[in-house]
């Protein structure tokens, strides 16, 4: 059984068609892979990050964070006739004090992860389909109706 070139061409086209599409599907499910379950035994600051976070890491964030409020007094008329003032107090004064409240020795990761955990009063958990679920806050009005 003898191809015609236009024949050849075509599945030649086809196969480098679906090699490709393949590739595609493969590449876009890597994050998906990637993923990682938290081990709760072996997570959290060690002795090393703590000392050096109590060292090192909470004095610079507290510089950081008065240089921060310094600059951010400094460039407020600015920031208010460029309308842009809610920024400048999310960067300069607002993020640098959070940092602040981060756990000793924690990633950002690991202290999202511990104030996930802590239980507040004031929310109801509503578990609807795993792992679906509804928060809602009790300080808010919720009307349900059937």
């Amino acid at each position: 059984m003898m191809f015609t070139a236009n024949t050849q061409r075509t599945v030649k086209h086809r196969l480098l068609t679906a090699i490709a599409s393949v590739s595609l599907i493969m590449v876009s499910m890597q994050p998906a892979l990637a993923a990682i379950e938290i081990d709760e035994t072996d997570f959290g600051p060690s002795y090393e990050t703590m000392a050096v976070d109590t060292i090192v890491g909470k004095p610079l964030q507290l510089v950081t964070a008065v240089a921060g409020t310094a600059a951010y007094l400094v460039s407020l008329p600015f920031s208010l006739i460029g309308g842009n003032a809610d920024q400048a107090q999310q960067k300069l004064f607002v993020e640098p004090w959070d940092a602040m409240a981060r756990c000793l020795g924690c990633t950002v990761a690991e202290d999202n992860y511990y104030k996930s955990q802590v239980v507040n009063d004031n929310v109801v958990r509503i578990v609807v389909d795993r792992p679906s679920e509804i928060l809602i806050n009790t300080n808010d009005y919720v009307i349900v109706t059937p």
